[in-house]
């Protein structure tokens, strides 16, 4: 594999770890932003499915997409680059900030900062979700499951994988029942 390539991954990736707070789903519209449009690497329909396949297995999100998007590029030597590229600033910056964060956590000013991070982030993450959505919603069949997911997680307490469980079993299903191969 190429080391420029495996460069240019850790570097995009540790970029957006970087400058994205709010956890794995702030990353998305970043990840998705440089991934699709500038670079090129894949296309809308093909990120939304690392989404979806990275939020379904065990761990964060946006080092699971990174490692999933690193490893379609490059191989595995570029889902590692792509992996430490995302989590090594978010640990970088915890060790140089933990002692101070701890040491000055009721200044009232660095309080304030920490409400408008978390501002920020929660607008990011609800970026990430309607350009999900707008993706992801085709007919009027995903607008039900949709809500339907919605319904049972927030209202009922029901964990997000039965919801994804159900909605990869409903797509199973209709798939072949429009293809003919269930009657």
């Amino acid at each position: 594999m190429e080391f420029n390539t495996l460069k240019k991954i850790f570097v995009l990736f540790f970029k957006i770890g970087a400058f994205t707070f709010g956890g794995g789903y702030a990353m998305l519209p970043l990840i998705q932003r440089e991934v699709v449009n500038k670079q090129k690497w894949m296309k809308e329909e093909e990120i939304l499915d690392v989404f979806a396949i990275a939020q379904s297995v065990p761990g964060v999100i946006s080092i699971n997409s990174a490692i999933f998007i690193g490893k379609r590029i490059a191989g595995t030597l570029g889902g590692i680059s792509a992996a430490l590229g995302v989590i090594l600033p978010s640990f970088m910056i915890i060790l140089a900030l933990a002692s101070l964060l701890i040491k000055y956590r009721e200044n009232e000013i660095l309080d304030k900062v920490f409400t408008g991070i978390r501002s920020a982030s929660a607008a990011l993450i609800f970026l990430a979700a309607i350009n999900m959505a707008k993706k992801a919603i085709k007919d009027k069949w995903g607008i039900t499951i949709a809500a339907i997911a919605f319904i049972i997680i927030v209202i009922f307490d029901v964990h997000a994988i039965w919801a994804i469980v159900i909605g990869a079993s409903y797509g199973l299903i209709s798939s072949f029942c429009r293809r003919g191969d269930v009657k």
